[in-house]
């Protein structure tokens, strides 16, 4: 509907003109009315109509001051006066200045639905003129916005700048916001539809920047750069309710044109390293140069506990049952292949490869671990799918944790000592060290072996050893070479060996071997 502004300063005529016909019928309705020049531009500037009935005679402003008034206001408004026998030439001189048209009083009810029809037909052609003409600059200049980016803009800079001008694009400051959704990187058209519309909504329709689409990334191209006050806040408006995970980054701030490459590019790299970020926030070219920083201060030459090392940890912080040094280690263990510079990849193909380590090294030990060995492989596998190596350590804490021994409720005041001694008669195979395991319950390591010494009246490694010699005899006694005992029980030197076995049996195991198969 149209709306319509009536102007007369008789109520009868004002009211009656209102009331005159089915306004609706001819795709009118009328707004409102005003009895003088003043309370129509008043009404004018509320209800903003695109067709003005006037009275030619008024009292203070007349018809044709107010037309003056109205055309200062709008170029296109459509006008219609109204005017008596004695004013027909005054009427004219309004025509002259651009009405549509004049209506004798009393007005013919045919003459003013026939001027309906007519100014009807003009005012929907000029909306689908304009409609079209919003649609076709819309997409130029997405169109240029692409191109910019793809580097295809082989224009010289004038030429550049004049385009960017026709286009409104000719800003102080740009910068380029990139959205990206599970459903997005799977080319889901309804989940990028959506996106387009919410990013339309929060920029587009108040004119901070403009939506654009780019080799499967929806995108804003911004006038002003985003406050960091509002990340928090743009993050929670395109998540929405229900919707898939989000991942929204932030390219550089740039001032020209031929920058804005160099700010989608940088977004790009943020793209790339979403997995080493919490979710739940918006990620910053700012936050890329620190990320940087701490890189150059990493290659200052700070010593960092090997690869092995902390998956020895992480192996026996499980077999003890403590779960909170499993997390740690986990975090550890990550953390020591960023430092590596590992890509995602990579790290994700290291942790599948820890795990599978030690669900190894427990079946070994514990055989019932056969009936999960297909549901724990399977979930291993579904670290490639996750999306941030936050949720990657969870995972993996999780599945250490279902395959754990359990520890019991052991609250002793030496509970370390018990475990310790419990991970010596089932991995005495292992190239245990008193140093992993004080890295495991976070002592020092000379009070460990204190606590351990007074316990149980030896040391840790004579323990170690006495425990391996008397599974050595048992192997043995079964009839294996030495040297196959030697490897069975954890020593890779069969002269080493020996002489462990000589010091606390007192004879060689080759002697003992002949001894118990002659008995």
């Amino acid at each position: 509907m149209y709306k319509v502004l009536i102007v007369d300063d008789e109520p009868k005529q004002r009211e009656g003109l209102r009331m005159f016909i089915d306004w609706e019928l001819y795709g009118f309705s009328v707004a409102d009315t005003a009895s003088n020049g003043e309370e129509a531009l008043e009404k004018y500037r509320i209800h903003s109509p695109e067709l003005v009935i006037a009275d030619i005679r008024m009292p203070g402003m007349d018809g044709l001051q107010l037309i003056q008034r109205l055309r200062e206001e709008d170029p296109q408004l459509h006008i219609l006066i109204l005017s008596g026998y004695a004013d027909f030439e005054y009427a004219k001189i309004a025509i002259a200045n651009r009405t549509d048209g004049y209506l004798l009083k009393p007005v013919d009810e045919d003459e003013l639905i026939q001027y309906l029809h007519s100014i009807k037909k003009v005012m929907d052609e000029a909306k689908k003129a304009s409609l079209w003409q919003d649609v076709s600059k819309e997409w130029t200049r997405e169109a240029f916005i692409q191109s910019i980016l793809s580097g295809a803009m082989d224009h010289d800079e004038f030429t550049l700048h004049e385009q960017a001008d026709r286009l409104e694009l000719l800003w102080k400051k740009y910068q380029v916001l990139l959205v990206v959704s599970a459903q997005n990187e799977k080319n889901d058209k309804n989940e990028l539809i959506v996106l387009r519309r919410k990013l339309n909504t929060r920029f587009e329709e108040c004119g901070r920047g403009y939506v654009f689409s780019h080799h499967g990334y929806v995108g804003v191209l911004l006038k002003e750069p985003l406050l960091e006050v509002e990340y928090d806040d743009v993050y929670q408006e395109l998540q929405g309710s229900g919707g898939a995970e989000i991942t929204i980054v932030l390219g550089d701030r740039v001032q020209e044109l031929s920058d804005i490459p160099h700010s989608y590019t940088s977004a790009l790299e943020l793209i790339k390293l979403q997995f080493f970020f919490d979710r739940g926030r918006l990620l910053s070219g700012e936050l890329l140069s620190k990320i940087r920083s701490h890189a150059a201060v990493a290659e200052l030459g700070v010593q960092e506990k090997s690869s092995d090392s902390v998956e020895e940890h992480l192996y026996y912080a499980m077999e003890s049952g403590n779960l909170d040094a499993v997390k740690q280690w986990i975090v550890e263990f990550g953390h020591t292949l960023i430092r590596l510079r590992l890509n995602e990849a990579e790290i994700k193909q290291r942790f599948v490869e820890l795990l599978t380590l030690i669900y190894g090294r427990e079946l070994k030990q514990r055989p019932e671990l056969q009936n999960q060995c297909k549901g724990y492989c399977d979930q291993v596998a579904d670290i490639y799918r996750v999306r941030t190596i936050g949720e990657m350590f969870k995972h993996a804490e999780s599945l250490l944790q279902s395959i754990a021994p359990s520890s019991g409720e052991d609250t002793g005041k030496h509970r370390e000592v018990r475990i310790m001694l419990d991970l010596i008669h089932r991995n005495f195979r292992d190239n245990l060290k008193l140093e992993t395991l004080s890295g495991v319950f976070n002592y020092n390591s000379a009070y460990l072996g204190k606590l351990f010494k007074n316990e149980t009246g030896e040391y840790f490694n004579t323990y170690l050893d006495k425990v391996r010699i008397e599974n050595a005899k048992g192997y043995l006694e079964d009839g294996l070479k030495v040297y196959q005992v030697a490897e069975k029980v954890g020593y890779t030197n069969v002269d080493y060996f020996h002489a462990k076995f000589r010091k606390y049996v007192g004879t060689s195991p080759s002697a003992y071997r002949k001894k118990v198969g002659n008995e």
